[in-house]
């Protein structure tokens, strides 16, 4: 097997995209990451594949602090693959300590990463991947829709830091959440869902695919939960989303039962389990 990397973006791009887009909903994730490092969205990035004799065998992406994201292709060589990547990984100081993939792949890596580093893997999220083709003709809450502008910079701001918190996930510093946030609003993804001229929930567009959009930072102020605001917010915006692209996806925790409910009402179908690992040494 052949360890590579790849300095340039567009040429790991060639080299990846049409086995990515074989399973464009599945891969949705690392196809759109690397168009957001094309277009320069990411400080710094890291982009290898392992090949044998002129086949992609597997293709990892990692933008720090992010999860390295870890794709097999060839699912004959799986059993293999870790053991091959991981001394790799480590003697060229790879800035990663969790991994994302389809499950079986996570934790096929965290075992060989325990036996290879006598460290330790945790489960921190094991997550489904859900598609939508068609919006399920449901009753929508009280209140609208409507575009996220940069007067509403602030709250984002609040939610995006409250949304960190309860998801799990390491807290962001004051600078990177405005930084976030301003990028949100500048490539106009963000969305809310108003009631009576008061937000109350919110959602954004993210990682657009050549047929796809990914649905995510899907958040409800905690005292207007238990009234169908992000149902019928991500029920809005998928219908918005779908005028122009084939499909939507999005991630939940699957040991979240109420938010896995309310996207399969809407008419997201699960598609993947997902695993998102933390490693250590």
């Amino acid at each position: 097997m052949e360890w590579i990397e790849w300095k340039d973006p567009n040429h790991f791009s060639d080299r990846v995209m049409d086995a990515l887009l074989k399973e464009e909903a599945k891969n949705s994730l690392m196809i759109g990451v690397l168009n957001n490092v094309i277009q320069g969205v990411y400080e710094t990035f890291q982009q290898f594949t392992v090949e044998a004799e002129g086949e992609l065998l597997a293709i990892l992406q990692v933008t720090p602090p992010h999860p390295l994201h870890y794709i097999v292709v060839n699912q004959e060589r799986e059993d293999e693959l870790p053991s091959f990547i991981i001394p790799h990984l480590l003697e060229n100081e790879i800035p990663f300590t969790e991994i994302v993939s389809e499950r079986a792949q996570a934790e096929r890596f965290g075992k060989a990463w325990q036996e290879i580093t006598s460290g330790s893997r945790e489960m921190f999220m094991s997550q489904g991947l859900y598609r939508l083709d068609h919006v399920e003709d449901i009753e929508l809450a009280n209140g609208h829709m409507r575009e996220a502008t940069t007067a509403d910079q602030a709250q984002l701001e609040a939610w995006y830091s409250a949304f960190e918190a309860e998801s799990g996930l390491r807290s962001s510093p004051p600078e990177k959440v405005t930084k976030a946030v301003q990028a949100m609003l500048d490539r106009e993804e963000a969305v809310f869902w108003e009631v009576d001229g008061q937000v109350v929930s919110c959602a954004k567009r993210a990682r657009p695919t050549e047929n796809g959009i990914t649905v995510s930072f899907v958040y409800t102020s905690p005292g207007a939960r238990g009234r169908g605001y992000a149902r019928s917010l991500v029920a809005d915006l998928s219908r918005q989303i779908l005028e122009t692209k084939a499909f939507c996806v999005l991630y939940t925790d699957l040991t979240n039962p109420t938010s896995n409910k309310i996207y399969q009402e809407v008419g997201y179908q699960q598609i993947m389990e997902s695993a998102w690992v933390r490693l250590a040494r």
